[in-house]
């Protein structure tokens, strides 16, 4: 899972439940502890929600986070707990809730929850292995990386003008899977204002992008107040920049159009996205004047 996050953090007052994020780790903790009674994920979340608004009901203040069961067998094994028990499981619950960005719960549906859950796990785990592979390169390096990433963002934020972008980035990564992520921002007239907890993400991806001087890409969808008639959908537009050897350059609108309408596993052609206008993209960073 990569590093493990600390849990002593201490809240007063708070009652605290993990939840699995999905079938497989339900399976997981069946597998490995007898006392685990659930047998069907269904109704394993079913009975939580239960709890959960039971709680809420009582006036309980109740936090939650994500039941993680390789990090619950490192949790036992350094509190010297048998991991086999419900008190164990309920300890580990509580110190997960007691970390710095709980998720307080407030009556939503059991299934949105669990995604939000299982959305900030992954975010986390690539936050993390971003981070890892910038640790390879020299201190002054990442730092240049650092802060070449948050200029870029700002100016291509700026490029799309006021209204609301999402970005999508990929980068490779050498012999491992690229990284990948969508964030959004909204742009107002004199501020810019991050509207996805992605974004600290993907300013590291592409910090590990320059340093690393390795290839990707990156798009922006900027959303217009215009509507188009054929769909009734806001209508869209799209820019590219292509990232070749740590060097964002820009594309012209004929090659995002064509990047966003291929299959990237197959190469066959997709139909174009319905309410889209591809526009050119613009050099982030002008050359200086000689």
């Amino acid at each position: 899972m990569g590093k493990k996050r600390r849990r002593n953090t201490r809240r007063g007052g708070v009652i605290g439940m993990a939840l699995l994020l999905n079938e497989l780790d339900l399976a997981t903790m069946r597998a490995s502890y007898p006392s685990f009674e659930f047998e069907d994920y269904g109704q394993y979340l079913a009975t939580c929600e239960q709890i959960l608004r039971y709680m809420l009901k009582a006036g309980h203040r109740v936090m939650i986070g994500a039941f993680i069961p390789a990090e619950y067998s490192a949790y036992c094994q350094t509190e010297q707990l048998s991991p086999d028990s419900a008190v164990s499981r309920a300890r580990y619950a509580q110190a997960v809730c007691e970390e710095d960005d709980p998720f307080p719960y407030q009556g939503e549906p059991i299934g949105v929850i669990v995604a939000s859950l299982a959305h900030r796990e992954r975010l986390r785990a690539l936050s993390i292995r971003a981070m890892d592979l910038l640790a390879a390169f020299p201190p002054e390096a990442v730092l240049e990386a650092k802060e070449h990433a948050a200029e870029l963002l700002v100016r291509l934020s700026t490029h799309g003008g006021p209204g609301r972008h999402i970005f999508t980035c990929h980068v490779g990564a050498g012999t491992h899977d690229p990284l990948e992520i969508v964030a959004e921002v909204e742009l107002e007239q004199n501020a810019m204002r991050v509207m996805s907890v992605d974004f600290p993400a993907l300013a590291l991806i592409l910090s590990f992008a320059r340093a690393a001087g390795a290839a990707g890409g990156v798009v922006m969808r900027s959303f217009t107040p215009r509507t188009d008639p054929d769909s009734g959908l806001p209508v869209k537009i799209v820019r590219g920049w292509a990232i070749v050897k740590g060097v964002v350059r820009p594309l012209k609108a004929a090659e995002i159009r064509q990047a966003c309408c291929t299959d990237a596993r197959t190469g066959a052609s997709l139909p174009p996205e319905p309410a889209v206008e591809y526009a050119d993209s613009h050099e982030p960073f002008p050359a200086a004047p000689e």
